[in-house]
């Protein structure tokens, strides 16, 4: 061949044009194409698009959970600082009351007791005495206002209402027998409890700022938290009560059955400062003694291994039954010779006891070619040896 004729012509072939029916099912199938893409990516963008909304969804109820919760606890703050607030202005609004009323009781006394005080005190040769009620009278609510001064000022009260106390009972005392004298036993009966029932009903409401103030519990309170403490103190006292007697029962449980690991742990304890063996104690006497675990010695060690390799033996010699026995995947395919020199024994290709059965035709795949090449030469060069 020349090298004009391997010189191209210059010539492409022109590819037969497509008709238009094929032309237009192809573009028909591009757009089919195009729209079902546009499509799935609508149905994708929908599906985000109801996810995130089911999130936003979501969130906007949690928020509004946690809102509610928030106002629920707000509205529940609001209606307790609403009741300690009522509660507050009636207690302040009752000791106003009993304020006023232990004011009113008194100067009622007062107006009651001082007349006949001055009754009895009254003498036509000493009318200066008529003080001496006065000073009675005076002297037993400075002394109360003393105590009142003392209460605010957190101070000692207690001298300031005897003293009162003390100058009341006398008021009484001169009223009853004032009274008894001049108009009978009633009048000095009401003069000597209208000078004691003033300062008394004062001192009561005295008595009451000071608990309050003191924030003392009252008897119930101290009973019901003494009653408390009993309880508790003897449940207490059981429970160190059982601890004990468990311990006790733990420990003569050990020495019993390892005396000797109990020796060396009372051993430790005494050197370690120890009353009873701890536990920490007790592991470390088992170590030393037993060279183990805690809970093992060399004995049970001993005996769990004979025990496992018992169940070994035990299996190996006695197969289960009931499993199946594979067949070997590995046949006889090339005859035997005819004549061998060699002795005939036992198959133990596959150690399965026994000459594995010999293939029939049609049992497997046809082999290739060159496996029946293979297998016809070593088939000849057997019968050659042979």
């Amino acid at each position: 061949m020349s090298v004009t004729e391997l010189r191209p012509t210059g010539r492409t072939p022109r590819t037969p044009a497509k008709s238009a029916s094929k032309e237009a099912a192809e573009a028909e199938a591009l757009r089919a194409k195009t729209d079902a893409a546009k499509a799935a990516a609508d149905i994708a963008n929908q599906v985000k698009a109801a996810k995130a909304a089911a999130e936003i969804a979501k969130g906007h109820a949690e928020a509004e959970g946690i809102r509610q919760e928030a106002a629920d606890r707000a509205a529940e703050a609001e209606r307790v600082r609403a009741q300690a607030r009522q509660a507050r202005e009636k207690a302040e609004r009752s000791a106003a009351q009993w304020r006023t009323a232990a004011k009113a009781i008194a100067v009622t006394c007062v107006i009651v007791s001082l007349p006949l005080q001055l009754m009895a005190f009254w003498s036509p040769g000493a009318p200066f005495l008529l003080a001496a009620p006065l000073v009675l009278e005076g002297l037993a609510w400075a002394l109360l206002k003393g105590a009142e001064a003392a209460i605010d000022e957190a101070r000692p009260s207690w001298h300031y209402r005897a003293l009162a106390g003390a100058v009341a009972l006398f008021a009484a005392a001169v009223n009853f027998l004032h009274g008894s004298a001049e108009f009978g036993l009633g009048t000095g009966l009401g003069g000597a409890f209208c000078s004691l029932a003033g300062p008394l009903v004062w001192d009561l409401h005295e008595h009451g700022r000071i608990r309050k103030r003191d924030a003392r519990k009252t008897r119930r309170e101290r009973r019901n938290e003494a009653r408390e403490q009993a309880t508790a103190a003897a449940e207490k006292q059981a429970a160190e009560q059982r601890e004990a007697d468990d311990r006790e029962a733990r420990e003569v449980s050990r020495s019993v059955q390892w005396p000797q690991v109990w020796e060396r742990a009372v051993a430790l304890a005494a050197a370690l400062g120890e009353l009873h063996p701890s536990e920490p104690t007790w592991k470390r006497a088992w170590d030393d003694v037993e060279g183990a675990a805690l809970g093992d010695t060399a004995t049970a060690i001993a005996a769990r291994v004979a025990a496992k390799a018992a169940v070994k033996d035990a299996a190996k010699d006695h197969p289960n039954q009931g499993e199946k026995v594979e067949k070997p995947q590995v046949e006889s395919q090339v005859p035997t010779p005819e004549k061998s020199t060699r002795v005939r024994t036992t198959d133990g290709r596959r150690n399965n006891g026994g000459t594995p059965p010999r293939r029939r035709a049609g049992d497997t795949l046809a082999y290739s070619p060159a496996a029946r090449r293979a297998m016809s030469l070593t088939a000849r060069q057997s019968r050659t040896s042979a």
